[in-house]
């Protein structure tokens, strides 16, 4: 069973690749960001189950047209991972900077960029922000 937990609506990101060894910016979108609780029932010995949980987190970006104009197949083959450098805002309206390093899960088509972040630590610090 997948549940939503949180939405953060960020107010700008910074997206960088990540392409041998080099740091490239290929755009500035608006991040959408959704934190998961995803649980499985697991049977044990006899009659007891366990439940497993994971919690995870997706960050969406709706990009500009000009950051598709540079992937090409070829540019993606060379990408290892992303770097996101949002601004975000937490519960009293301050809004603050938030980066996360090396997202190497991403989903890239023309209208909806979605990265899978798995990370606990950072999952805990999004979830107190």
């Amino acid at each position: 069973m997948k549940r939503l937990i949180k939405t953060i609506n960020g107010e700008s990101c910074e997206i960088y690749a990540i392409s041998h060894h080099n740091r490239l910016l290929v755009g500035k979108a608006v991040p959408n960001i959704e934190i998961y609780e995803q649980s499985t029932q697991v049977k044990t010995i006899g009659a007891n189950s366990a439940r497993y949980k994971r919690v995870y987190l997706s960050v969406a970006v709706c990009p500009n047209p000009e950051m598709d104009a540079n992937m090409t197949e070829e540019f993606i083959k060379g990408i290892t991972s992303f770097d996101l450098a949002m601004q975000l805002p937490r519960k009293d309206n301050v809004v603050v900077p938030f980066d996360i390093y090396g997202a190497a899960s991403a989903d890239i088509s023309p209208d909806c960029w979605e990265f899978e972040i798995t990370d606990p630590v950072m999952v805990r610090k999004l979830l107190v922000l």
